[in-house]
C-alpha cells in the first residue's frame, strides 16, 4: 500500500489493490488483506449511503442496516483487521482483467471525489479516534430506530455514518470533523424526539 499523504487518496487505494494482484486472479481476501482497517471505511461509507437514498425511508430498512453496521462496527472496535466473513468468500475473485476495467471504469469517479478529500489531519484519523468512530457509529445505528418515526429523521445519522466510512478509508480528518458535526445533528434530533414523547 502507498505510505504517506497522498492528493488522490482513493485512486491511489483502488491502483494498489489492483496491481497486487496475483497470478493473474484479484480475490476478496486479497482486497480485505491490503486495505486492512481500511476495508470498514468502504462498508460504512456504502451502507450510509444506501439509507440516505430513498430506499431508506421505507420503514425498517434502516433498522435491518443499522443491524449489520452495528455487527461491523463492534469487530472493529474489538481490533480485527478487517471484516470476518467465511473462506469461502474470501476466496470469490475476479481476474486481474476485469479488476483492471472496473478500475478505469470507476476512476472518474474517485478522481471527483478525491478533489474533496485528503490524507490530511492524521492525528484525527488516528487509530483511537477510527474506534471512537465505530462506537459512535453503534450509538447513531441504534438511534435510526427511534428517528424513524421523523420523516427522513434517520438521513442525519446516515450521513454521518457514511462521512465517517470515507475519512476511514481517505485517512481524511477533515471529513472525521464533518461526521462528528453530524453526529451532533443526531443528538440533537434525538432528544428533539424525546422532549416530543416524553
Amino acid at each position: 500500500m502507498s505510505a504517506g499523504p497522498s492528493k488522490t487518496p482513493l485512486t491511489d487505494i483502488i491502483d494498489d489493490i489492483v496491481t497486487d494482484a496475483k497470478d493473474g486472479v484479484l480475490t476478496l481476501g486479497d482486497v480485505l488483506d491490503d486495505l486492512g482497517d481500511r476495508s470498514y471505511g468502504p462498508l460504512f461509507f456504502i451502507l450510509g449511503a444506501i439509507i440516505l437514498l430513498p430506499i431508506g425511508a421505507i420503514p425498517g430498512v434502516p433498522i435491518v442496516l443499522g443491524a449489520v453496521l452495528i455487527i461491523l462496527a463492534v469487530q472493529f472496535v474489538l481490533g480485527l483487521n478487517h471484516p470476518w466473513m467465511p473462506a469461502r468468500f474470501r476466496r470469490l475473485s475476479i481476474s486481474e482483467k476485469k479488476a483492471r476495467d472496473a478500475e478505469r471504469r470507476i476512476r472518474p469517479v474517485l478522481r471527483f471525489v478525491d478533489r474533496f478529500v485528503d490524507a490530511r489531519l492524521l492525528w484525527i484519523v488516528s487509530r483511537p479516534m477510527r474506534v471512537f468512530a465505530a462506537a459512535a457509529i453503534i450509538l447513531l445505528s441504534l438511534a435510526m430506530v427511534p428517528l424513524e418515526i421523523i420523516p427522513f429523521g434517520v438521513a442525519v445519522p446516515a450521513a454521518a455514518v457514511a462521512a465517517f466510512g470515507l475519512a476511514i478509508v481517505a485517512r481524511d480528518g477533515l471529513v472525521m470533523l464533518i461526521a462528528l458535526g453530524f453526529v451532533g445533528g443526531t443528538c440533537w434530533l434525538c432528544a428533539s424526539v424525546w422532549a416530543m414523547v416524553f
